[in-house]
């Protein structure tokens, strides 16, 4: 009897370690999670070629954001001579590149438009990851010292990369949640049980862990891309997946409880019918998902890996964790 149990024990310890071990790491996904503008554009387009082109020409990675203050009316010298005065108080944000000797400000401006009614400053961003921060940061300097009847906006590459990552910063945290949150109460209806809910649940929680510590790991060698879009898929995926795998063994194993009254020997029966066609399944989604590695979008590339792991991580948990559970 000792001996029959201890497999299950072990393997619900392991599944419980790993999941201890990769919760703490989902937030630090951020860490190793690209968002820029190459990550969502095809290899061969122009512009990702001259992105990697400038590296060459530029010792430092940085982003310019675009300040441009418009009005109806063509914007009066005086005001002019107030936007000079901010480009030195936005030289001076942290994260702003620093001036050179030569000049009080690395701002580039004010460049006023050729009728008159727009004005542009260029404020260079010396590090990408920081980018959020700083331009929030720029964006409240200019919202503070906009002049009267003009209105401001701050784009240009670094503000797009700031909107991105704000739309994609937290939606994996909250996808996992809703989704946590609506199979649960699926659950309870069509199985109108409390415990059975959250054995699938735990499986699909263990399933994301798992994923999340390979994923990480090979992120931060390097070997695979993870942007904002497939940390949202794979959440959606590994616990669709894996809620679905754990019931087809739930299934199997209420079917062999109507041919034997021994528990563990059902198990057995259900792990064996069930193995075949969950291992299928999760071969055939994780090989169409590697057909993506030779999408010519980077986005899609780097979902493939991602998205395949999160399959092989789901299918692992169902045969094992849930089984034994």
């Amino acid at each position: 009897m000792i001996k029959r149990w201890f497999a299950p024990i072990v393997l619900v310890a392991l599944w419980l370690g790993l999941a201890g071990y990769g919760g703490p790491i989902f937030g630090k996904l951020e860490s190793i999670s690209s968002n820029d503008e190459a990550t969502f554009l095809p290899r061969s387009a122009e512009s990702t070629k001259v992105q990697a082109l400038q590296t060459q020409f530029v010792g430092e990675q940085s982003l310019p954001a675009i300040v441009v203050f418009e009005s109806n009316d063509p914007i009066a010298p005086s005001v002019i001579g107030s936007l000079a005065g901010l480009t030195v108080e936005l030289g001076s944000i942290p994260g702003v590149e620093a001036a050179p000797a030569t000049a009080p400000t690395s701002v580039i401006g004010p460049i006023p438009s050729r009728d008159g009614k727009a004005i542009q400053l260029i404020v260079p961003i010396a590090n990408a990851d920081e980018v959020a921060t700083v331009v929030d940061e720029i964006r409240s300097e200019v919202k503070a010292d906009t002049p009267a009847g003009t209105t401001a906006y701050v784009a240009g590459p670094a503000g797009f990369l700031a909107d991105l990552t704000g739309a994609f910063g937290g939606i994996d945290g909250l996808l996992l949640l809703v989704s946590l949150l609506a199979v649960l109460v699926i659950l309870i209806v069509v199985y109108r049980s409390i415990v059975l809910p959250f054995v699938v649940l735990l499986t699909a929680i263990f399933a994301l862990s798992a994923a999340i510590i390979v994923i990480y790991l090979l992120g931060k060698a390097g070997i695979i891309t993870l942007n904002g879009q497939s940390q949202g898929i794979l959440s959606i995926l590994v616990i669709g997946a894996a809620t679905d795998y754990a019931l087809l063994m739930v299934a199997r194993f209420r079917e062999a409880l109507h041919h034997t009254s021994s528990r563990w020997q059902a198990t057995v029966i259900a792990w064996k019918s069930a193995f075949e066609p969950v291992t299928a399944s999760a071969a055939t989604v994780a090989a169409a998902l590697l057909c993506l590695l030779f999408s010519d979008l980077e986005s899609n590339r780097g979902l493939g890996p991602v998205g395949a792991i999160g399959i092989l991580a789901a299918w692992l948990a169902s045969i094992s964790f849930c089984q034994q559970s």
